[in-house]
């Protein structure tokens, strides 16, 4: 009776086990969060972003009439576009708190900055 119960609770700890595992491996989805540098001044329309980690793409239309780009510090920049253009990132990022911005000159200094927060 005693060898019955522990076959059964291995059986049980062996399947517990197998989702866990099953679970943790999976990854994240993709995301891409979009973005809009705002017509008249050197600002986004969103000041931070909420992603989980993983693989975070930020996206940027460009209704300006200045040219303007998307870049994660330290992590990569999207191409510098003009009016009607959209300027894309995509970085694997891990927990943690990472700073959006514009990198043409001058932009982030004026305000075109916002943090990307990860969990």
């Amino acid at each position: 009776m005693r060898k019955n119960k522990l076959a059964a609770g291995a059986v049980v700890l062996a399947v517990g086990l197998g989702g866990v595992a099953t679970t943790a491996v999976s990854a994240a989805p993709n995301t891409t969060y979009k973005l809009s540098a705002d017509k008249s001044k050197l600002k986004f329309n969103k000041s931070t972003i909420r992603a989980k980690s993983g693989k975070v793409t930020l996206s940027l239309s460009n209704p300006s009439s200045l040219p303007h780009n998307i870049s994660i510090q330290g992590k990569g920049k999207g191409k510098v576009v003009n009016k009607g253009g959209t300027s894309t990132v995509s970085a694997t990022l891990k927990k943690g708190t990472y700073t959006f911005l514009c990198t043409v000159d001058g932009h982030a200094k004026a305000g075109m900055k916002g943090k990307l927060i990860v969990s």
